[in-house]
């Protein structure tokens, strides 16, 4: 009777443990989308870097993931910087299979990337995700990728120059030491100089909100979104010279 009791005991310990770690993954998360047929072209459409996992509710692997999710999920709602640059997404390949085969799902979980720029109609491009599955892992995945791009057609010298360019009296002069700067990224930052000179310093915060618009409406290309990223960044160069 005694031995009864210690077995059922550690049953439902080890019933207890398993609850604790894995959940439905179907179930609705707070800062998840669950993508469908009827919303795939709007959610997946490239204006942010989006993170999909695509699911089978019977899935063991996909259950002890939920946890995980959620919290990832919290991380980045948590967060300023990455909630205004990342979607965390899933899709129930068993319920929708149709979708399942779009993205050629053939295991589950299966962890995906969706770069910003890249549309549902662009999905062979997709990452596909092999780290840690943890949500710290994710998380730190993610943000590299977001501070990567933020740092493009970036560099120190030319931003010091941006700089200098806001708040000098000679404009002109700092022109000049723009165009004999000898950096591929050089182009970028004279040009915007050139605009500044040419249609005053309110050039800048007009065209930025332009550009924003231009890349959260994701309907431009892979090949247009990566010029208006560079140009989002060295534009914001000047602005934080500015503030």
């Amino acid at each position: 009777m005694n031995s009864f009791r210690v077995t059922a005991s550690v049953l439902l310990f080890i019933a207890a443990i398993a609850g604790a770690t894995a959940q439905d993954p179907s179930q609705s998360i707070d800062g998840v989308i669950d993508i469908d047929p009827s919303n795939v072209d709007s959610v997946l459409d490239g204006s942010k870097l989006t993170f999909g996992e695509f699911y089978a509710p019977w899935c063991g692997h996909c259950k002890r993931l939920t946890p995980e999710y959620t919290k990832l999920a919290q991380m980045v709602k948590d967060d300023p910087f990455m909630d205004a640059q990342v979607k965390i997404v899933k899709v129930d390949c068993d319920a929708h299979r149709e979708l399942g085969q779009q993205f050629g799902i053939q295991g589950y979980p299966t962890l995906k990337v969706f770069p910003r720029g890249v549309d549902v109609g662009k999905a062979a491009s997709a990452i596909p995700y092999n780290g840690e599955r943890s949500a710290e892992a994710i998380f730190s995945y993610l943000e590299g990728i977001v501070r990567e791009e933020k740092s493009m057609g970036r560099t120190e010298e030319l931003d010091a120059l941006a700089q200098e360019f806001v708040s000098a009296a000679d404009k002109e002069a700092v022109l000049a030491k723009a165009k004999a700067v000898s950096d591929p990224e050089g182009p970028s930052y004279v040009y915007i100089m050139e605009k500044v000179l040419a249609k005053g310093g309110e050039y800048i915060e007009t065209e930025k909100d332009r550009v924003s618009k231009l890349i959260s409406g994701g309907s431009i290309s892979s090949t247009k979104m990566g010029e208006m990223i560079i140009k989002h960044n060295v534009m914001e160069a000047f602005e934080v010279a500015a503030s």
